[in-house]
């Protein structure tokens, strides 16, 4: 019963981890092709990045991680985005300062920021947005 209990966690975990890397892809997709192609600032670039990962990873974490059964809807996002807010603010800043204090180029920024607010976001949506 208990290695049953330990594999359901640890399959959460992994799904959670995906859900994330996939964010984590759309993410950084869209940073390296706004600031290399359209040649944005990485700070005007994290706008639309981080607005089409939160949309990727709602929607992964909603059918990997914690596995919803009803259809997504707008008020289900809606709490995704609020308890969102706390990890994309801590990613946000984590990830200007390193840029500009520390000299990284946004692609290293941006790893780092992200495995910083990963535990914040997880919290969130845990108790909050889809409150398993």
């Amino acid at each position: 019963m208990l290695n049953r209990e330990i594999m359901r966690r640890l399959a959460h975990v992994a799904a959670f981890g995906v859900s994330g890397l996939l964010a984590f892809a759309v993410d950084a997709a869209v940073l390296e092709l706004l600031t290399r192609q359209a040649h944005l600032s990485p700070y005007l670039a994290r706008i639309p990045s981080v607005g089409l990962a939160m949309v990727a990873g709602w929607l992964a974490n909603r059918r990997f991680s914690f596995k919803v059964k009803t259809r997504p809807s707008l008020t289900e996002f809606i709490r995704y985005a609020a308890a969102s807010s706390l990890g994309v603010a801590i990613n946000y800043a984590v990830f200007s300062a390193l840029i500009r204090f520390i000299g990284l180029i946004p692609l290293e920024a941006l790893v780092a920021a992200s495995a910083i607010a990963a535990g914040v976001s997880y919290v969130g949506y845990r108790f909050f947005a889809f409150r398993t």
